[in-house]
């Protein structure tokens, strides 16, 4: 038998405090808008530097075509050297004293210059432009008139160029980081700042209302949402100590009490007065089954069948009592709506119910043992496997794993009277670890249509997570065999006649029984006739 020691698992430490989340999002959203606009901006200023470069130089072209003009006048090669002595020297006044004019022939040999240079097109110092010049004073009688500028001044100025855009992208890089750190603490941080403190509340005992009516959406859901789970952990113990204080409370005498050696091991099979198989609408159901459980996926009518089953039928059988039969009818419409998901999910229960069929067996045979030593009468310990279609829908609904589903494995325990059914939880509850969160009192507390039961999710040392329901056998005759009283409908606080609404239901299933053979027929005629007069 399982003890409670489970109750002493080692707490994981909290994580190590870190940057906080919204400098985390602030300098995230930053960085990336910093490498976009960086290298948007950085392509732009190189592209502008070398466009300006350019400029530059058709500039120096332009500005030799004076001389040019005069040079091809000259006439001696003297007015040639005067004419390129003074247009440097009117440079040089104009205050560009790195300056410097060259005469090339044909074959790329000097003729004259200003200064003793060397016009090479390796040199990375200078600007380098020039302009054709046609004179008879030059060998060949074609040259190039070539000017030379310091290229410092050009480095000075893309420098500056640089350190100016430098300065311009920091202040917008710091501009966007304030905003976007503002925007991020009144939306995200500050009312995750208040979510954390109520959390600390609350786990210092001061479990109060999580409101926070600022801030982001999500946030403001996630309190909501949080809150709503703390009102029901909170309402799930008080229901737990009220039924652990009624399990003591209502306890009689058990001396002398004879308990039954043989109990019933299977959902379904509890004693009834009468059987549901003789009703009409038990039989109709069982047509639709059938006829579901022998059709194909690839029938696209008998897939239409099967998602008005799983509205309307699976539900009234339920309301019925007829619990085996919507079983069946749950897991015939899935295997035809969606025979993938139905083949792959049924191959793991079945896995399952290998892997833990001896477990299963051991947990039963345990809990009516610890029953018997307490001396509580027990009419029935039963125990199943949640079906595939049960499975896959609350998988659906509440977006849940198959290892999240606490009542895969389910035990469920019939005693004589209310009274024990407390005191069989207080017995079951010392045994295993409950999960509190998971603890349900629909004794106090009845369901809409009167279920009334104990349900309780423990932990076993051994095995995973599952699912214990006690009932009197009053409630166990209730739930497995249905009350007309709570499952007819009411309007205008006025019910409606039970033999009405069956009969209603009853015309309902075969009409679409009989539009699913009649559209079956066409088909099958549109084929013939196809066949028929096909050339």
């Amino acid at each position: 038998m399982e003890e409670a020691s489970g109750f002493n698992q080692r707490i994981p430490p909290p994580p190590s405090r870190g940057l906080s989340l919204g400098w985390r999002l602030a300098l995230s959203i930053t960085l990336i808008i910093s490498l976009v606009m960086g290298g948007i901006s950085v392509t732009q200023q190189f592209f502008e530097l070398r466009k300006d470069r350019e400029v530059r130089r058709e500039l120096l072209k332009l500005s030799l075509i004076p001389l040019a003009i005069r040079l091809e006048k000259a006439t001696t090669p003297d007015s040639m050297l005067r004419n390129v002595e003074e247009f440097h020297t009117a440079y040089v006044s104009k205050g560009y004293p790195v300056h410097d004019i060259v005469l090339l022939d044909a074959a790329e040999r000097q003729v004259l210059s200003t200064r003793d240079v060397v016009a090479s097109k390796a040199r990375a110092d200078y600007f380098r432009a020039g302009v054709p010049i046609a004179s008879p004073l030059i060998e060949g009688g074609q040259g190039t008139l070539v000017v030379l500028k310091s290229i410092q001044e050009d480095s000075h100025a893309a420098r500056r160029g640089w350190l100016l855009w430098a300065a311009h992208f920091t202040v917008t890089v710091g501009v966007v980081l304030l905003f976007l750190a503002a925007a991020i603490y009144f939306q995200v941080t500050r009312p995750l700042n208040q979510l954390v403190r109520n959390i600390k509340k609350m786990e210092m005992g001061y479990w109060g209302l999580t409101d926070i009516s600022g801030g982001a959406w999500e946030i403001r859901w996630l309190a909501w949402r949080f809150g709503n789970m703390v009102e029901e952990v909170r309402r799930s113990m008080t229901h737990l100590v009220e039924a652990e204080r009624k399990a003591w409370s209502l306890i009689p005498e058990r001396a002398g009490l004879s308990l039954p050696e043989s109990p019933q091991r299977t959902f379904g099979s509890e004693a009834s007065a009468s059987d549901p198989s003789d009703s009409a609408i038990h039989r109709d159901l069982m047509a639709v089954c059938k006829r579901l459980e022998a059709a194909s996926p690839d029938d696209s009518l008998a897939v239409h069948l099967a998602r008005g089953v799983w509205r309307q039928e699976v539900l009234e059988a339920n309301r019925l009592g007829f619990h085996p039969l919507k079983v069946r009818l749950e897991d015939a419409a899935l295997r035809l709506m969606d025979p993938d998901t139905f083949t792959s999910l049924d191959k793991r229960l079945g896995e399952l119910k290998v892997s833990w069929g001896t477990w299963t067996e051991q947990q039963h045979n345990a809990l009516y043992r610890m029953l018997k030593d307490k001396a509580i009468p027990c009419a029935g310990v039963l125990h199943r496997v949640k079906h595939t279609a049960g499975v896959w829908a609350k998988m659906q609904e509440k977006g849940l794993d198959l290892d999240e589903i606490y009542d895969l494995f389910a035990f469920r325990i019939i005693v004589p009277t209310e009274a024990d059914c407390y005191a069989a939880l207080g017995v079951i509850h010392q045994a295993y670890k409950p999960e509190v969160s998971r603890f349900k009192d629909y004794i106090a507390r009845p369901k809409g249509n009167g279920y009334r039961s104990l349900h309780t999710c423990v932990r076993a040392n051994d095995g995973p997570v599952f699912e214990i329901q006690i009932r009197s056998v009053a409630m166990a005759r209730h739930a497995e065999r249905g009350n007309a009283a709570h499952w007819l409908y009411k309007k205008s606080r006025h019910e409606v006649e039970r033999e009405s609404l069956m009969l209603d239901w009853r015309n309902g299933i075969w009409r679409r029984l009989i539009d699913a053979a009649r559209r079956s027929f066409y088909a099958s005629s549109r084929r013939l006739q196809q066949w028929r007069f096909k050339p």
